[in-house]
């Protein structure tokens, strides 16, 4: 994948499972490694995002319909990738590996991630299924559809997205934005967290919404 940074990508793993392995294996190393703690910043929630989020019904890795409306007092983090993505996508679910191990989760509150394809065209829920089964240790929901409700969502979440073609047996890559978004227990957007925020703010985000009011 190549960010909407305009950043480029350089290398294609020849399939999707030694990308993850590889990508996740790198930043195991380095997490290990490093003994400095970055400095971390509390997100300041937002309590209105104007028109972006919203509730949507898509199709889950288990090829059951979910819709969002129907989860309300669960926190959610959404995500928008591919599983051809030799990058950013398996770079921020190893990511998210590290915040469910940091998250003390209390009793009564979900906090799920939604894997929102924006390959339809590859992406069924079988495949999703499949590359999910990597990451066992979030709890996590691969998302797909028809390309119209794809574009639908992404539409409401300002995702930009856009196939790339390859001249390679890949055939394609797909550019796209690569913000994680926090949705609260009533089904609103209320943080949009960069790429590169590290897995301790995320953490730090989510649990603001354990808060009592």
């Amino acid at each position: 994948m190549r960010r909407m940074d305009n950043t480029p990508t350089t290398i294609i793993m020849p399939t999707v499972k030694y990308a993850i392995v590889l990508v996740y294996l790198v930043i195991s190393i380095i997490s290990t490694g490093c003994q400095t703690t970055p400095e971390i910043s509390i997100p300041k929630l937002l309590d209105d995002y104007g028109d972006f989020g919203g509730d949507f019904t898509l199709t889950d890795h288990h090829g059951q319909s979910f819709n969002l409306a129907d989860h309300r007092g669960d926190v959610f983090l959404i995500f928008f990738g591919f599983t051809y993505c030799p990058d950013a996508c398996p770079t921020m679910l190893a990511k998210l590996q590290d915040v469910y191990k940091k998250l003390d989760i209390p009793k009564g509150h979900t906090v799920r991630t939604l894997y929102i394809t924006v390959d339809p065209e590859r992406d069924t829920p079988e495949k999703l299924n499949d590359y999910l089964s990597y990451f066992t240790t979030i709890d996590i929901l691969g998302l797909t559809g028809a390309l119209d409700e794809i574009d639908a969502v992404a539409k409401q979440y300002s995702v930009i997205y856009n196939k790339v073609p390859l001249e390679s047996a890949a055939g394609y890559l797909v550019d796209h934005a690569t913000w994680l978004y926090l949705v609260d227990q009533d089904g609103e957007l209320r943080y949009r967290f960069r790429h590169a925020d590290p897995a301790q703010e995320i953490v730090a985000g989510v649990k603001q919404l354990f808060q009592a009011p």
